[in-house]
């Protein structure tokens, strides 16, 4: 039985200048969260493993905003002004681009 610190690694499997294969093990590596709107990288969140952001505080996991943590700021500014336009009846529901529409609709409850 391997080890479990080998274990919990990714396993690939190169060959090396010899002939012979060898096993390279590697951690997978996290990606920072990014808007669901726009796609950019978002603030205040990181990307370190999931036992050391469970470890940390609510509060330091993600921006205590509206969406935070999910939406980036040009992105929830959008949303807070379609909502807006929407309570003064001068734009629809329909009339909100269909990647933000979901996020309005939240905002307005």
């Amino acid at each position: 039985m391997v080890d479990r610190q080998t274990r919990v690694k990714k396993k690939k499997f190169r060959k090396t200048p010899g002939g012979k294969t060898a096993i390279h093990y590697s951690r997978a590596k996290r990606s920072y969260a990014t808007c669901n709107v726009s796609g950019k990288k978002l603030a205040g969140t990181g990307n370190q493993s999931k036992s050391a952001v469970s470890k940390s505080p609510k509060s330091s996991r993600r921006p205590n905003v509206k969406f935070g943590g999910v939406l980036a700021s040009p992105a929830r500014t959008e949303v807070w002004e379609n909502a807006a336009l929407i309570i003064a009846g001068k734009m629809g529901i329909n009339d909100v681009p269909s990647k933000s529409r979901k996020f309005v609709a939240e905002a307005l409850r």
